[in-house]
């Protein structure tokens, strides 16, 4: 931290650290996690760990996660687009799906983003190579397009004439970076389960738009799932990835031994009570342990003290100790809604 700063360099640097402690002491039986719940953090900080193992001689397995990732459609699409990223390019050897949810619903998106990957079933056999993270400062801003009979139809209602690359039954054109050129992102899928969708397209899709290579986003489907539900799915896509954020970021761990309240449920009224509001970073952490340091990157924290307690933070700051859950949602929305007023 002190000479790299909270980075995916530092990360990566501080893994080797512990790589040699290990060694010197002759013990070996490693796995190795560059978790975040930024995709772009977790996926630099994974190649970059990679590289270096691979320059010193070491290959210790590498686990694959998106920490923190939330629940519902927006913690499969976020783990999804970051494990998909990366096991595309051959990285990884486990994988661990983190849901604010029953641990039991964590294993079955795991699976789905295995066997889309795989095609058949099999292993991915035949990773695409990974692509450099472009960079477009403040104007990278993809839109989210319709195709109607083959003309692309951008959010003014205009036709958009970037040039198309169409992935349909899971086969897919590697795009190498073609910094002059826009290009939209068009996947064909033929799927009735709006869950498998969303899994689906995320692991696909997610790597152009967390490395920013894809300029807009068209999904359709042969299947059940239509019209403006694949638009919200599209836009759910770019925020996961962190491409475009129009709405809420909420960050929520995993349901452990150590959470001081219904998880699920503060998930739920924190995203019922704070979803009208756009461009914020809320995190939900179940625990006083882990959840100060977690919830780093957060505008704002809603952890969990003592049993049924409540901590409010604003970035790092803890503003209010010890709220009653029932009303610290309306409590936290109170401090954000102050904080505005005052901008």
């Amino acid at each position: 931290m002190s000479r790299y700063g909270n980075t995916p360099e530092g990360m990566a640097l501080s893994a080797m650290e512990f790589i040699r402690i290990f060694r010197a002491e002759n013990f070996h039986r490693l796995v190795l996690s560059m978790k975040s719940s930024d995709t772009g953090v977790m996926i630099r900080a994974t190649r970059r760990l990679a590289e270096l193992m691979t320059a010193e001689g070491f290959a210790y397995p590498l686990h694959l996660g998106v920490t923190e990732a939330g629940e519902g459609e927006d913690g499969r699409i976020r783990s999804a687009a970051g494990i998909g990223a990366l096991i595309s390019e051959g990285l990884g050897d486990t994988i661990r799906v983190s849901l604010s949810e029953a641990p039991e619903n964590e294993i079955p998106v795991a699976k789905e983003i295995l066997r889309f990957l795989a095609g058949s079933g099999g292993r991915v056999t035949s990773p695409a190579g990974p692509l450099s993270f472009r960079t477009h400062g403040k104007l990278y801003k993809p839109e989210v397009v319709t195709n109607d009979k083959g003309v692309f139809i951008d959010e003014s209602g205009k036709p958009c004439n970037y040039n198309v690359i169409t992935f349909e039954n899971n086969s897919e054109s590697i795009i190498k970076d073609r910094h002059n050129e826009k290009i939209i992102i068009n996947a064909v899928f033929d799927e009735d389960d709006p869950e498998k969708l969303a899994i689906d397209s995320a692991s696909l899709l997610g790597k152009y738009f967390i490395t920013r290579h894809a300029d807009a986003v068209s999904i359709s489907n042969k299947g059940k799932v239509q019209g403006d539900k694949l638009k919200e799915l599209s836009f759910a896509i770019l925020q996961a990835t962190g491409a475009r954020i129009t709405r809420v970021t909420y960050l929520s761990c995993p349901t452990c031994g150590r959470t001081r309240f219904d998880l699920q449920e503060a998930v739920k009224k924190v995203k019922a009570v704070t979803g009208h509001l756009t461009g914020l970073k809320i995190a939900v952490m179940g625990c006083i342990v882990n959840g100060p340091g977690e919830m780093a990157d957060a505008d704002y924290g809603y952890v969990g003290a003592a049993n049924g307690k409540v901590h409010i933070y604003r970035g790092m700051e803890q503003v209010l100790n010890n709220i009653p859950q029932e009303s610290a949602a309306e409590e936290l929305l109170k401090i954000i809604e102050e904080d505005q007023k005052g901008k």
